[in-house]
């Protein structure tokens, strides 16, 4: 029994890995190769902005939907859609590029490919993690949770390294590949991991729907989607505040942003599969940890002025948000049923996804007026966050 639970766990793991890995390389891909097509920055803003309006509002079905008829399935339709969605995309930009089709035809068709992966792509996740919760006890629950997060995290720490040795092969190839990749992992999925039956033998045909006020889990909905609005704004700010901070070269930010996101990246993966796993603390702790982490992280870019100072600010960051990510999640879990597990997890993921829209929309528009600014207002984020959750009753009950 106990070796069945590894393999299935391991499985998940290559498989969300696969898919970090693939949205990573798109990341790094997709601004070149739009700018040979002729599209301007803002409309690969949109083609992202679009594919995560359709997750908030998909994500949390899904996860519904894994409550009623089992996760494996969910988690096969995730896959493949994924797989789907890259190789259409990488098609348009390939016709794109070549002048195929004109500018205004292969826009419209690169957003409807990223909006597919949105509308199947995002079943994946909640599905994934509503597995482990099903699979694990309470006591076990952060750890498994926490290794969810990791796989992701781990794909898209190493994604770009891997997307650069693979285009020589051509710009495009790694994105195929990933879309291979995954019809590999949705075939991992179908002959080897373990389902015999819906997560519950009562399970209903009508999942239960989780309000966004439900008192069990509107605390952390607030978490996510706060940590993921900061760090999605340190994300998109850190180039920019290093260039201007620093006084650097075009070449030299390259070098020094990229050092820095590594660290960040690698911050939050050693907390999640080495101090979480080795230590095994409550979701509450995680929680509460890690917020004061994030803060201190956010008042040393605002005090500091030496590439040291912000590195280590970027490791405590790291760190935070490696507990902070999966204690929320785990904590979110544990609040409510076995039969909303699934629901839970799309709900907490899906609306998340708002802070990754909203706050670098603020914080550039903060940064342009007062470089240090959107640190400041991370700082008062996390701030308050952390004054509200040690007030509220439902963390305070969450082992």
């Amino acid at each position: 029994m106990e070796s069945d639970h590894t393999r299935a766990l391991r499985i998940l793991f290559l498989c969300l890995v696969c898919i970090g890995l693939g949205q990573s390389m798109l990341f790094a891909i997709l601004p070149p190769a739009a700018r040979e097509i002729g599209l301007s920055p803002f409309q690969v803003s949109t083609i992202f902005a679009s594919s995560a309006a359709i997750w908030v509002f998909v994500s949390p079905w899904w996860g519904r939907r894994s409550d009623a008829v089992g996760r494996r399935p969910i988690i096969l339709i995730g896959l493949l859609g994924y797989a789907l969605s890259m190789a259409l995309l990488a098609t348009m930009i390939k016709v794109g590029v070549a002048k195929l089709l004109p500018v205004m035809a292969v826009y419209p068709l690169m957003v409807a490919s990223r909006c597919l992966f949105a509308l199947f792509g995002s079943g994946t996740g909640p599905a994934s993690q509503a597995y482990v919760a099903d699979r694990t006890t309470r006591s076990e629950r952060t750890a498994g949770v926490a290794l969810v997060n990791a796989a992701m995290g781990l794909g898209e720490t190493v994604g770009p390294g891997i997307g650069a040795a693979l285009a020589a092969f051509g710009l495009l190839t790694p994105l195929y590949l990933s879309a291979g990749l995954a019809v590999v992992s949705a075939a991992m999925i179908w002959f080897y991991l373990p389902e015999d039956s819906a997560p519950h033998a009562h399970a209903v045909e009508r999942p239960r729907k989780l309000k966004l006020r439900d008192p069990r889990v509107w605390p952390f909905l607030l978490v996510a989607t706060s940590m993921q609005a900061v760090r999605a704004t340190t994300v998109i700010t850190l180039a920019f505040f290093l260039q201007d901070t620093l006084k650097l070269t075009s070449q030299q930010t390259v070098q020094y942003s990229g050092i820095g996101f590594v660290t960040l990246a690698v911050s939050g993966l050693f907390a999640q599969l080495v101090l979480v796993q080795r230590f095994r603390p409550s979701a509450r702790v995680m929680v509460r940890v890690g917020l004061p982490l994030m803060l201190a992280a956010f008042m040393l870019f605002v005090a500091g002025s030496s590439f040291v100072t912000y590195l280590l600010a970027l490791v405590l960051l790291g760190l935070g948000i490696g507990l902070v990510r999966p204690g929320n999640a785990a904590a979110a879990s544990l609040a409510v049923e076995p039969n909303e597990q699934g629901a839970a997890a799309g709900l907490v993921g899906g609306v998340s996804v708002i802070g990754n829209v909203f706050g670098p929309m603020l914080g550039t528009q903060l940064y342009q007026r007062w470089p240090i600014g959107p640190y400041l207002l991370n700082a008062a984020i996390m701030a308050g966050v952390f004054v509200y959750l040690l007030s509220n009753r439902r963390l305070r009950v969450v082992r």
